[in-house]
């Protein structure tokens, strides 16, 4: 399984939650993609500061991973930026298909999901917390024991949305409206349709 080695080695203390989610996994995944929701959903966490305007996001699919990252800021009445205009962050999220999630949040905090299909109508999320911030260890295996904390309040906060949703899983044609910050989400539906055409 392609585990993002040349990224995450023995270096990283980490620790780890699993939750059980009632959602289709592309939803599960989708909701990982999204930039759109992080100022909505997770207005008290990662989306503070109010970063409603989103700009782009570009999307990149190279060597088989989709990268994007959140360009969002404050909306003071300017026009977002397209896609072109807008830059892959170093805080930015990796995608392997068909379920492998990694967000770079910087050189020495990662965070990793693996989504594991059940059934049409749930998930199972492995998700962890990879962190090296010092030279000692000890004190980096704490860090990362308290960073799972702040995951699962995070992780909590998506699943109350996704699963609502419906159609529980998603499909590159449907009748949802997506709007141009869905590019994440939109790309993912296209290589997810092509690779299940070519099995």
């Amino acid at each position: 399984m392609p585990f993002f080695s040349q990224e995450i080695d023995d270096s990283y203390s980490y620790s780890e939650i699993e939750d059980h989610w009632n959602a289709h996994y592309s939803r599960c995944i989708e909701n990982q993609l999204d930039v759109v929701h992080l100022p909505f959903v997770h207005y008290n966490t990662i989306g503070r500061g109010n970063k409603t305007l989103v700009h782009g996001p570009k999307v990149l699919w190279q060597n088989g991973i989709l990268t994007t990252s959140a360009n969002n800021e404050v909306d003071r009445g300017q026009g977002p930026k397209s896609p072109k205009e807008s830059i892959i962050k170093a805080t930015y999220i990796s995608f392997s298909f068909p379920n492998i999630w990694l967000n770079h949040i910087s050189e020495k905090v990662k965070i990793f999901i693996y989504f594991a299909p059940v059934d049409d109508e749930n998930t199972i999320l492995f998700l962890r917390f990879y962190t090296k911030p010092t030279p000692i260890k000890p004190v980096n295996m704490v860090i990362a024991y308290l960073g799972k904390f702040a995951n699962r309040r995070i992780e909590r906060q998506d699943k109350r949305v996704v699963i609502t949703q419906k159609p529980k899983a998603s499909s590159l044609l449907s009748h949802e409206k997506l709007i141009p910050g869905d590019g994440p989400i939109i790309k993912y539906r296209q290589i997810r349709a092509e690779l299940k055409k070519s099995t």
